[in-house]
Formats: structure tokens, sequence, C-alpha cells
């Protein structure tokens, strides 16, 4: 909460009202981002279902929008989160797996790569500056 404090005040210690405005307007565009991804993953899972698309398709449009709303929140300078970009990835992957009907389990190969990332992340010495 102090961070947040030492941002939205001014050198003299008394709030700046244009930071805590611009704060505030941004939090709201994301909440307005946030929204409208739920909403077009409703239809789209909606569409999908009526459609009967199939689950590949299905997985890869779920990818397509969640990717997408992360991108359009980076071009509008959005803070973008990239829990949902990593999500999105996978969703992109799963749905590629089951579009090509690939025989082997795809669990594994996450798990793997999990472990690879988490290894590389932790274990890797950091360079020094």
């Amino acid at each position: 909460m102090s961070e947040i404090r030492k941002w939205c005040c001014g050198p003299d210690g008394l709030p700046d009202f244009d930071k805590m405005t611009a704060f505030m307007d941004r939090h709201d565009r994301s909440s307005r981002f946030d929204a409208a991804g739920w909403a077009i993953f409703f239809i789209w899972i909606g569409v999908a279902w009526l459609a009967d698309v199939g689950i590949g398709a299905g997985l890869l449009g779920v990818a397509a929008i969640t990717l997408g709303m992360q991108g359009l929140r980076k071009v509008c300078r959005v803070p973008v989160d990239g829990f949902w970009v990593l999500v999105g990835m996978g969703f992109a992957i799963a749905g590629f797996w089951q579009w090509l009907d690939i025989q082997r389990p795809l669990a594994p190969f996450i798990l793997i790569a999990a472990g690879v990332g988490l290894l590389i992340w932790k274990a890797w010495p950091r360079s020094r500056q």
C-alpha cells in the first residue's frame, strides 16, 4: 500500500490528483477489457457448441480470444497479464494438438516443459549488473 501512496503523492507528500485520476482511468479500462474478453469468450463457447466445431477448433478459438485480448491491452497501453498470455499459449497448443489428432498424450510434454522452465527460472545463474 505504501508504494501506491508514494506513487500517487507529489514531492511535497500531498496527493497528486492527476496521477490518481490516470491510475483510476487505467484500472477502469482494464476492467472493461476483462469484461469484454469474458463476453466474447461466452459468445464463442455458445457458437462453437451450436456449430459443433470440435474440441480442437473450440480450444483454438479460446486461444485466439485470450491472446487477442492481451494484444489489444498492449496496443491500448493497458497492462498485459503474463499469466493470461501463458494460458492462451496453452490453449493454442492444446487446440493444435487436438486438431492435428496427435496420438501421444499432451500432459507429459506440459509437465516436462514446466519443469525445464522452472529449473531455468530458479536455478540458472542470473547475470550480475
